[in-house]
């Protein structure tokens, strides 16, 4: 029976990347790669703006879940979002991954040893000595 490979996550297809084509965005300028990973327009209004940033981070985190042992994209999508001042849309986003985050930091302190244990080269054992039984 043929094992069937899940299509890893495509990261463009999350509702606040763009393309910096030209058509959708402006081509890229400087050191700007060929997606924004931060295309966001908020509605002025703090209340509605932190919602639509929680979902939009509720939606960047079930990317993330799904892509399991990915090098994560937050870098990439903070480094897109506008200098200050933050609207509610990227305070609301930083607050829900801030909160996953604290939720999942026992995770991430397992996975960090298990990358420690992994580094420190094991020892030889001996065989005990004594005669078997």
């Amino acid at each position: 029976m043929a094992t069937m490979k899940k299509a890893k996550p495509d990261i463009s297809k999350l509702s606040f990347v763009a393309s910096r084509d030209g058509k959708t965005l402006p081509k890229p300028k400087g050191d700007q790669g060929p997606r924004c990973f931060w295309n966001v327009t908020g509605t002025g209004d703090f209340g509605q703006d932190c919602d639509l940033g929680q979902r939009l981070a509720l939606e960047y985190l079930a990317f993330e879940e799904a892509d399991a042992g990915g090098p994560g994209n937050l870098p990439m999508i903070v480094g897109d979002m506008p200098r200050r001042p933050w609207t509610g849309v990227e305070i609301g986003f930083l607050s829900m991954v801030s909160y996953a985050a604290r939720a999942g930091a026992f995770k991430a302190r397992r996975v960090a040893a298990q990358e420690d244990a992994a580094d420190v080269k094991p020892t030889k054992r001996r065989r005990p000595s004594g005669r078997a039984a």
